[in-house]
């Protein structure tokens, strides 16, 4: 049921089984946002999934214990995608 228009998010995505799950969703063809609290490590992640033949996956800074930096997500992915799916 899913496509390239299909959006999904995955938070701490940097490594780890977050990694894991945006890596799968991106080989299942989804547009996938990787987010991380650490910028520098959220960037370094998508760039080696993206040498990887997956230019489907998008980054953004991400701190889900801090209101602002939720708020700010929010407002991106709603003017980036339209919303999210997953």
């Amino acid at each position: 049921w899913w496509s390239g228009d299909t959006v999904a998010v995955v938070t701490g995505a940097n490594k780890g089984i977050g990694l894991a799950v945006v890596k799968r969703f991106a080989e299942l063809g989804l547009t996938v946002v990787l987010t991380a609290r650490d910028e520098e490590r959220g960037k370094k992640a998508t760039e080696k999934l993206r040498e990887e033949g997956l230019g489907n996956v998008r980054f953004f800074a991400l701190d889900v214990s801090k209101a602002a930096s939720i708020k700010t997500f929010v407002s991106w992915v709603e003017t980036t995608f339209g919303g999210l799916d997953i």
